[in-house]
């Protein structure tokens, strides 16, 4: 009898501890099934489908290459995954692509040589693996098409009904207010969704921010107060700052400086 009872004694604890686990593996994978990253957003879907939100609030459907696409999402921009031919308005995105080794997919810019420090850019546009597809302000259409890519990268909303009529899926990479420094820094993790470059995205973020908790260390023992700061560029003959809100501000005041314009909100 006491054999019996040890037997259903132990039974019962290990089936509670399976059971335990197994609502802890479920909870996490509803805890990462969705994401937001300021206005962007990762939601993960059944058989590797991912839906995406971008700096406008479009839905992306992220599809493997070769499956079919999931029912009820009819008026969604579907995009195939992993993406091999990209163009990028923007060094911050191309920067990115390079941070997850994705630079590989990236067929055009609009920037001409001249502009890039980035070798494999510079390399790319002298070989003819990527090309120049006229500034962003006045992008040649037909260029772009003629690189044939699979995704575009953009800050410019305005473009987004001349791509759909192409057939070009487009990314909104910018929202109506500025970004904070952990969407900034996070957004590479949006980025990654379209490469399969997650892990190697989240080793980017870690090592930047490793980097700036080591300047800060820096600046304090090398000034001893916070060194006052000012972020801006000259645009159209104007200067323009970046508010306190952005993550440029938040940045140096993490990097242990003080920045001037704090007090002001605005985008970015």
């Amino acid at each position: 009898m006491k054999a019996i009872y040890y037997k259903f004694v132990c039974f019962s604890g290990i089936f509670l501890i399976v059971c335990f686990l197994a609502a802890g593996c479920q909870q996490k994978t509803r805890r990462h099934s969705f994401e937001k990253i300021g206005d962007f957003s990762i939601r993960i879907l059944p058989n590797n489908c991912k839906e995406l939100r971008d700096g406008l609030g479009r839905v992306l459907l992220l599809v493997p290459r070769g499956q079919a696409i999931p029912k009820g999402y009819a008026s969604a921009q579907v995009v195939r995954i992993p993406v091999r031919r990209v163009v990028a308005y923007s060094g911050y995105m191309v920067s990115l692509l390079r941070a997850i080794h994705a630079i590989d997919s990236l067929v055009g810019v609009t920037h001409v040589q001249d502009y890039w420090l980035i070798p494999e850019v510079r390399e790319g546009l002298e070989k003819g693996r990527i090309s120049y597809v006229g500034e962003s302000a006045i992008v040649d259409f037909e260029k772009l098409k003629a690189v044939r890519p699979e995704l575009v990268f953009t800050w410019d909303a305005s473009l987004v009904p001349k791509l759909e009529e192409l057939h070009i899926p487009v990314v909104i990479t910018i929202t109506g207010e500025a970004m904070n420094l952990d969407t900034r820094l996070n957004f590479v993790r949006f980025v990654a969704q379209f490469f399969g470059k997650e892990k190697l995205a989240d080793e980017y973020v870690k090592r930047v921010r490793s980097t700036i908790a080591r300047i800060k260390k820096i600046v304090l023992k090398k000034h001893g107060t916070r060194p006052k700061v000012i972020w801006g560029d000259i645009y159209e003959k104007r200067v323009l700052v970046e508010p306190g809100n952005s993550w440029a501000a938040q940045m140096v005041k993490l990097a242990g400086g003080k920045y001037l314009f704090d007090d002001i909100r605005g985008s970015s």
